[in-house]
């Protein structure tokens, strides 16, 4: 909230309208052209394109943290340095107060303390804000795939971008999911295991991603209407081409296409690919990296992301909805080198869904398992929707 946090800093400190416009000038010129070579760099790395109103949001976003910080600085870092200033003096005058001049010399670490503790998390929370990288004009050596651009609503109004892949007499359509900071441009891979294989398909752009609305990103928590926004357009604009619909979703994906299928049933059957337990059992995970303060620092990152969400990320579970999916099948799959999200998460969900179930640890890293390894991806995942749909219980492959 730049205009108010301005505000805030203009009236509560005249000092700070002596600004010269220079320097803030200056400061346009130096972080706007940074901001956009990082973009470029991301959207280079993602196959994607830098959207220029994307890169203006982002430097909007800077300087309201910047102006956050001045808040901060001039609030609970003025009142601290007062105090402690006054301790000083109060020391080379003798001031009987002993003990409250005592106190005086904890306040510079207990001001970073509270930066730490408080400041940080809220700042960190907000990376769930993303800037977005659009999706490729040109599909180079995937435009044989031959995919229409479509579109959809979710229940509280975002329309999403998608493709739809059709197959010549396919009655049956696989919803793909993309993970956290990625679309459906860089997820393309995933089309090309159903092509010629009897499956139409349907990737598209969460919200906050790609070329769909919306800005914030909640590891699979909002995301899950996402994904039933994609099956009711299927059920009502692809009705012959979805009369069987499966999903198949990568880390964020498949933690919005299980919560979704949980409650769906006409979700026949899904496969999760580098899928995590839960948001706090993620964040734990990685938190053991840093013994003692870890697990401490990351519930305090775990609530400023819930405070920008607005809803609790202890809800991002999949341990109760993956249960909740028998007697449709699910299938895990899980890259060995997965440092992002251990292997352990597989079959920790694993132990938790009932059957038919199946799982396959397969070479490679983070969602990285079908480039690793195509034809192994390819032959398990196809033959599980076959199975799926024939209704066949699937084989616990490891």
């Amino acid at each position: 909230m730049p205009p108010a946090l301005g505000a805030i800093l203009g009236f509560g400190w005249p000092r700070v309208r002596r600004l010269p416009w220079r320097g803030f000038a200056l400061y346009v010129l130096v972080m706007v052209p940074v901001i956009a070579a990082a973009e470029a760099f991301a959207a280079h790395a993602a196959r994607g394109r830098v959207l220029w109103v994307e890169v203006l949001l982002a430097f909007w976003f800077l300087v309201g943290w910047r102006l956050a910080w001045g808040v901060w600085k001039r609030s609970v870092g003025h009142i601290g340095e007062r105090y402690r200033r006054w301790g000083r003096l109060a020391k080379k005058r003798g001031d009987p107060h002993r003990g409250m001049i005592a106190v005086t010399q904890f306040i510079g670490p207990a001001r970073a303390l509270l930066v730490i503790c408080v400041f940080v998390p809220l700042l960190v929370g907000s990376l769930i804000h993303r800037i977005k990288i659009g999706n490729a004009i040109d599909l180079g050596a995937y435009a044989y795939l031959n995919l229409e651009p479509v579109t959809f609503k979710t229940a509280d109004g975002l329309t999403l971008s998608g493709w739809f892949m059709p197959q010549r007499g396919a009655d049956s359509t696989v919803v793909i999911c993309h993970g956290l900071g990625a679309n459906k441009g860089n997820f393309i891979d995933f089309l090309s295991v159903f092509a010629g294989c009897g499956y139409n398909a349907l990737i598209f752009d969460f919200r906050g991603h790609g070329d769909s609305d919306g800005h914030t990103a909640t590891f699979g928590l909002f995301e899950t209407a996402d994904v039933r926004a994609a099956v009711d357009w299927l059920k009502n604009e692809r009705p012959a081409q979805a009369k069987h619909v499966f999903g198949l979703g990568s880390s964020m994906g498949a933690m919005a296409l299980v919560r979704e299928a949980a409650d769906d049933p006409r979700v026949e059957g899904v496969v999760l690919d580098s899928a995590f337990l839960s948001a706090p059992a993620l964040a734990e995970q990685q938190a053991r990296r840093v013994p003692i303060i870890g697990p401490v620092y990351m519930k305090l990152l775990l609530a400023g992301i819930s405070l920008h969400a607005g809803r609790s990320m202890t809800q991002v579970d999949a341990r109760d909805a993956i249960a909740k999916i028998s007697p449709r099948p699910v299938l895990l799959i899980h890259g060995a080198d997965d440092v992002l999200i251990p292997p352990e998460n597989m079959d920790l969900l694993y132990d938790c869904a009932r059957e038919p179930k199946a799982k396959w640890l397969g070479p490679g890293p983070h969602s990285n398992i079908m480039t690793t390894d195509f034809e192994g991806y390819q032959k398990r995942v196809v033959e599980f929707f076959d199975q799926a749909r024939g209704k066949k219980k699937a084989p616990s492959t490891r």
